[in-house]
């Protein structure tokens, strides 16, 4: 089963949204430049926070509509063959596969190769997508994977007045999409106010994370051992901090 990657994050403003992971307590990675043999030319400027199991990719999207900006886009499932997954999602719509190759420029840092698909039935409200890749990438430095917060996973989602798709059924023996869940409006509302979807984050320590969003004073609720937090500007996402 194919354990979640990473999650895309597009922001107009990156910067602003590289400060609100920073003032969470995450340690946010130097600039990245991404390129694709099926795209020459294209380029994409990119950082991101890597933790133990999973990472955010902090995108660049200058031009992005702002209902896109600023939460996660879609959702990543990390395989060690995607031939073996495209094979597995054989009855089901998909993309064509196309990699990706990322560099960091002014480091010697050396790269890393990204091979890719989309998934076109509906499972979550995000789009899924199954991607081949070492982790932890090799082209990456220890210290970007210690986080004041003691962030350890990125464990799911929480989304708001939705249900699974059709093809959730099918696709859970595929991908671990047991991270996912779901709130009627009033209750996730109450959760993450102003959040459009809540990201999940499994952390070694909550006394850390109460310390840092007091410090922060950002407000947060505690429920049955976890932490909630509205999104921090300029991001629309909300976080749930977990205990590991």
């Amino acid at each position: 089963m194919s354990p979640l990657d990473h999650l895309p994050i597009p922001s107009r403003d990156l910067d602003g949204a590289c400060a609100a992971f920073e003032a969470l307590g995450f340690t946010v990675s130097p600039p990245c430049v991404y390129t694709s043999p099926e795209q020459p030319g294209a380029e994409w400027r990119n950082r991101s926070v890597f933790l133990a199991e999973g990472w955010f990719d902090l995108q660049h999207a200058p031009e992005a509509p702002a209902s896109m900006a600023g939460a996660p886009a879609s959702c990543l499932f990390r395989t060690g063959s995607l031939a073996a997954s495209l094979a597995a999602f054989s009855e089901m719509r998909r993309t064509e596969p196309y990699t990706l190759v990322r560099e960091w420029p002014g480091a010697d840092l050396g790269s890393e190769r990204f091979a890719l698909f989309s998934i076109m039935e509906r499972i979550s409200p995000l789009v899924l997508a199954v991607i081949e890749h070492a982790y932890p990438c090799p082209d990456t430095c220890a210290e970007w994977f210690e986080h004041r917060n003691t962030a350890r996973k990125v464990a799911g989602l929480i989304f708001r007045d939705a249900q699974p798709g059709p093809a959730a059924g099918a696709a859970a023996s595929l991908l671990d999409i047991s991270g996912f869940r779901y709130l009627d409006g009033s209750a996730f509302d109450a959760a993450f106010p102003g959040a459009k979807v809540a990201v999940r984050v499994e952390v070694a320590s909550l006394d850390e994370v109460r310390q840092i969003l007091s410090e922060a004073r950002m407000p947060f609720t505690q429920v049955a051992g976890s932490l909630r937090i509205g999104p921090p500007a300029p991001l629309v996402c909300g976080f749930e901090f977990l205990k590991a």
